[in-house]
């Protein structure tokens, strides 16, 4: 065993790499271990940014599909990967703050804004990207009359990216993360890929180091303080294998149930086809009468068009995300083989939910044109969007894995950092809430470290 650094983190995704610099800025000398390998250059950026992607980008989800194992049970569309960058190199950086009414008491209202801000600056989120669209002033507008009855609005998507001079956009990743951070801080990071992580060594309440698979034998890092950042499913499997089984580890899991669809915008709503426009980018949020979150963009489209389409300006898709319910029925299993399987049910609210925001879908889409064929609205596999739950923290509602500070219980010096720890059904894209749950947690380790 030797230790080379003051903490070690396991995962380098978005929230591993952030909180890996926000560590390093504090003084901290910090090791990052990845399981996976490096599919894009530089390692770590977001796979996204290749110029395929952007003359035809339906192509991406297919592309990418590649690159997830699928886990066993009641949700087909569950998977995990391991790949430097993590999720961060995958996701589609949409990054909206959740509302007041989504929050839980892992912070004071006080807390939680300048969290927020912290995470938006390092994932450098722009809060309108593509404000100057002409057809998403359009859809806007149209759309607005409609909402404002019912007290909801229609708004710009926040994006952790930047539109370029043509319209292009640049997406983030993890690589973008460090690569924003100061020099000096950037020295005090190792990211060393292709370390599998086997188990964690523990004794009396502290880990004492990690032991590392490789071809011939077990070798081990150490470090005062480990922080797991591996993903719902990666770190609650990592404690599990580790003889780290708190009764609320697996239990309580929730996703986004996400409804697809693409529509052709009425002529008038956007310029001919020999015309420049910036792709909108809108967002619906969620209330407390209409508890889910609706993206209307021009982004990507995992369903089979069967018709073309004689302006590309014309496309418009409408993806919907409805937080399931929190039971403790609903489970990832995890044995002493190492297999895990998920158990779930929708319960009838959540079916419920699931027709009201389809019917909110199509009502929203008839005024702005038909359905593209074949691209009609189709809820995608259950479980492949947002899994949360896994190893929750404690909240006002039930006990978890983690203290509000994201320490488990039990340890002086294990942290997690994952959106397995979100507790509460949050509507919105979750990335930008865990990275702020990950800050706080960072702020905590280097005030004691």
């Amino acid at each position: 065993m030797r230790q080379d650094s003051d903490v070690l983190i396991v995962g380098s995704g978005p929230l591993g790499i952030a909180a890996a610099r926000r560590l390093a800025e504090s003084g901290l000398k910090v090791t990052v271990v990845e399981a996976g390998p490096a599919i894009t250059e530089p390692p770590g950026s977001h796979f996204r940014n290749q110029a395929r992607f952007r003359q035809d980008p339906d192509s991406f989800f297919a592309a990418i599909d590649r690159y997830f194992s699928p886990i066993a049970g009641d949700l087909p569309g569950a998977a995990d990967s391991s790949l430097v960058g993590g999720q961060g190199i995958l996701w589609t950086n949409n990054c909206p703050r959740a509302a007041a009414f989504e929050r839980w008491d892992a912070m004071t209202a006080d807390q939680w804004e300048p969290a927020y801000g912290a995470a938006e600056d390092i994932l450098q989120v722009v809060p309108n990207p593509t404000a100057a669209s002409r057809t998403g002033s359009a859809i806007r507008d149209r759309l607005q009359d409609l909402l404002a009855p019912e007290e909801r609005v229609i708004l710009g998507l926040p994006l952790s990216g930047a539109v370029l001079r043509e319209g292009e956009i640049h997406f983030i990743g993890p690589w973008d993360i460090l690569e924003a951070a100061a020099p000096a801080a950037r020295e005090r990071i190792a990211v060393r890929p292709g370390v599998r992580v086997t188990r964690l060594r523990c004794r009396d309440g502290r880990v004492s180091g990690i032991e590392l698979a490789s071809p011939n034998d077990h070798v081990g890092l150490e470090a005062p303080i480990v922080l797991l950042a591996g993903g719902a499913v990666g770190t609650a499997r990592l404690l599990h294998r580790s003889g780290i089984r708190p009764s609320a580890l697996g239990q309580g899991i929730s996703f986004h149930a996400l409804l697809f669809g693409q529509i052709v915008l009425d002529t008038g709503t956007c310029p001919p086809a020999g015309e420049k426009d910036i792709a909108p980018r809108l967002w619906i949020p969620p209330t407390r009468a209409t508890w889910w979150h609706m993206q209307v963009l021009r982004d990507t489209c995992p369903l089979p068009a069967v018709e073309g389409v004689d302006n590309p300006h014309r496309l418009l898709e409408f993806q919907a995300f409805l937080p399931v319910e929190f039971r403790e029925e609903n489970a990832l299993m995890m044995d002493e083989g190492d297999r895990a399987a998920f158990q779930f049910a929708f319960s009838e609210r959540d079916r419920e939910r699931m027709r009201a925001m389809e019917a909110d879908v199509r009502r929203l889409a008839g005024y702005l044109g038909p359905w593209r064929r074949g691209c009609e609205p189709t809820w995608l596999p259950h479980g492949m969007g947002h899994l949360v739950g896994t190893c929750r923290m404690d909240c006002q509602w039930w006990p978890g894995v983690t203290d509000r500070l994201g320490k488990v219980h039990g340890f002086e010096n294990l942290y997690l950092s994952t959106l397995g720890m979100i507790p509460a059904p949050v509507a919105v894209n979750p990335t930008l809430t865990a990275l702020a749950l990950a800050l706080n947690t960072c702020d905590a380790i280097a005030a004691n470290a």
